[in-house]
């Protein structure tokens, strides 16, 4: 494990990679009732592996037993979820997930791992 080995760009060209529609997060704005209302830019596709997080990890990591969680792990440089600002959100299979939080190897080996949350129907 030497950085700048790129791990990720090695693992997929074995496994396959899922392609999901990604939004950046732009900017937030107010809605007619004074709600905050996050504005996201077009989507673009990319391309990464989206792996469900195991259900016992759950407690471990402190996560809500009753979302859905995925972890989303690419080459490409994208966001979570900072102090406030929204994240970027993907959508993935016909569903939208708000970007949490990330294992940023980005500087170092250029992929990330981005914790995703579903977002309710």
């Amino acid at each position: 494990m030497i950085p700048g080995s790129n791990l990720l760009k090695q693992a997929l060209t074995v496994i396959a990679k899922q392609p999901v529609d990604y939004y950046q997060y732009l900017s937030r704005s107010t809605n007619a009732i004074g709600m905050f209302v996050s504005i996201y830019a077009d989507p673009i596709t990319i391309r990464g592996s989206f792996q469900p997080v195991p259900r016992n990890f759950y407690q471990q990591y402190g996560l809500d037993l009753s979302k859905s969680y995925y972890t989303f792990y690419t080459l490409n440089d994208i966001f979570s979820l900072d102090r406030d600002v929204a994240g970027d959100k993907i959508v993935a299979y016909g569903k939208e997930y708000q970007c949490q939080s990330n294992n940023d190897w980005f500087s170092a080996d250029k992929w990330k791992g981005v914790l995703c949350i579903g977002v309710p129907d």
